[in-house]
């Protein structure tokens, strides 16, 4: 079994699901990915953990 965390809770969207959309779709902002998923329609704090992976694909 492989480590893919949720990362919203509310919606159930999984860590791996926003890294494929961070590279399948182009992705560069929590914005983007927000409207995607809707991230923030229940409570809105795994923002800051999606920030995290977007710079992390980005190296940083």
């Amino acid at each position: 079994m492989t480590n893919d965390p949720i990362i919203c809770d509310c919606n159930g969207v999984h860590r791996s699901t926003i890294e494929t959309a961070i590279r399948e779709q182009g992705f560069k902002t929590v914005d983007q990915i927000n409207k995607e998923f809707y991230l923030d329609k229940a409570c809105g704090a795994c923002l800051d953990e999606v920030q995290v992976i977007l710079n992390e694909s980005k190296g940083n």
